[in-house]
């Protein structure tokens, strides 16, 4: 591609494997992977509490420590912020996150989307401000850009507006798209998130989007109580002599989070994804790390896992 994108660059040295898969595997949905996952808020929720009894300004939500700890898993594990387009791996070149916003908690509450570009090393209360401007501005009267260019082309008819999106399409696969038009569209981002919880609903599997660059979505569903096995603390003392014996567990009640991800497997394997998720839920689950910026990773070190 002699064309250069905008909103990435395309991955030389990709294994013939991988190279194929976009013509092996022509659609997002053709290529899902689906993953849950639980993860234990003891001490995520202790956190937010002291924070919030602290005066932290703006109040600290548990959403706002699950795209925290997203961001500097993207940051980590970059081969997580890749997107196919045009038959072609490209990885993106900067981390931003899409997620919804319902203007009222009822059936006719109207539904809007954000984006927002963050930095790995923003803060757990640097991604709460941006986070609370964004929803602020979502339910405000004034629709975002989004919107307007939607309701726009929503008037032409049903021929045309199929001809314009094929146009973009095609713009698009050949990195001919302005990034005017790409940049503030949540569609072209590295994850899209729902927040049912906040509506008082479970996590869901939800479809990706043919349109864009999304190769990840993820619902975050409502907190409850679940049954858990915890391995105790080992006793030197007690604990068995043979060096193969099961560390002692228990069974606890705590409040979970259930997230489920559908994932675009062609631009990485369900291996590395699944390793992610595992450094992911670290974070959410010990989120004092989150509370100071993080190191960024060398260049030398995003590029070995970039392969």
């Amino acid at each position: 591609m002699l064309i250069a994108r905008t909103d990435g660059r395309a991955l030389p040295g990709l294994s013939p494997l991988r190279q194929m898969m976009p013509y092996l595997l022509r659609g997002r949905n053709e290529s899902c992977v689906y993953f849950e996952q639980d993860l234990d808020l003891t001490q995520t929720l202790r956190l937010v509490e002291q924070l919030n009894t602290d005066g932290t300004q703006p109040p600290i939500h548990l959403f706002h420590v699950i795209l925290c700890a997203i961001v500097r898993t993207f940051a980590q594990r970059p081969q997580l912020n890749r997107f196919v387009c045009g038959g072609k791996i490209y990885q993106r070149d900067h981390i931003s996150l899409s997620f919804a916003i319902k203007k009222e908690k009822s059936d006719a509450g109207v539904l809007t989307t954000t984006k927002l570009r963050f930095s790995p090393e923003d803060t757990l209360q640097q991604v709460a401000a941006r986070v609370h401007e964004a929803v602020l501005f979502g339910r405000g009267p004034r629709p975002s850009r989004a919107d307007q260019e939607t309701a726009l082309v929503t008037r032409l008819p049903g021929p045309l507006l199929r001809f314009l999106m094929w146009i973009q399409r095609s713009l698009d696969a050949w990195n001919l798209l302005p990034s005017a038009l790409s940049e503030p569209d949540p569609l072209y981002a590295s994850m899209f998130l729902a927040n049912l919880g906040s509506i008082g609903l479970h996590s869901a599997y939800h479809h990706l989007f043919e349109y864009g660059t999304v190769s990840f979505f993820a619902t975050v569903g409502k907190v409850h109580k679940k049954a858990l096995i915890k391995s105790l603390p080992s006793d030197p003392q007690n604990s068995p002599q043979h060096a193969f014996a099961p560390s002692p567990e228990q069974l606890v009640i705590r409040d979970v989070v259930n997230l489920k991800y559908t994932f675009d497997e062609r631009i990485t394997d369900g291996y590395y994804c699944a390793r992610s998720l595992d450094l992911f839920q670290q974070m959410v689950e010990s989120p004092e790390q989150l509370l100071t910026p993080m190191v960024p990773p060398t260049e030398t070190k995003m590029s070995s896992q970039a392969r």
